[in-house]
């Protein structure tokens, strides 16, 4: 599938999951058919996704790496010392 939207223009890489989505649904095999019914109902997030390819990865990345050091310096007493070690473990100078 993925191919398909590495495609400079976006119509012929719709038309091809158009036709595979078609296909599927025509299929006798009940699976198959289901799958064709969730992408359809998912059929224009699927294509912005593979046409953008953007993801929150990174940010997800740090929330979770700053949440684990605010577990590990909980004894801490002062904000600002908090802070400053967030910083030093996520890059900051």
């Amino acid at each position: 599938m993925r191919k398909w939207f590495d495609r400079t223009y976006e119509n012929p890489a719709r038309e091809a999951l158009l036709k595979l989505i078609e296909r599927a649904t025509q299929s006798v095999q009940e699976p198959l058919q289901q799958r064709a019914g969730t992408l359809t109902r998912w059929f224009e997030p699927i294509v912005r996704d593979m046409r953008n390819r953007y993801t929150n990865g990174m940010t997800e990345g740090f929330n979770n790496k700053i949440k684990l050091i605010q577990r590990m310096a909980s004894g801490l007493r002062h904000e600002h010392k908090r802070r400053k070690r967030i910083l030093a473990w996520c890059g900051a100078p």
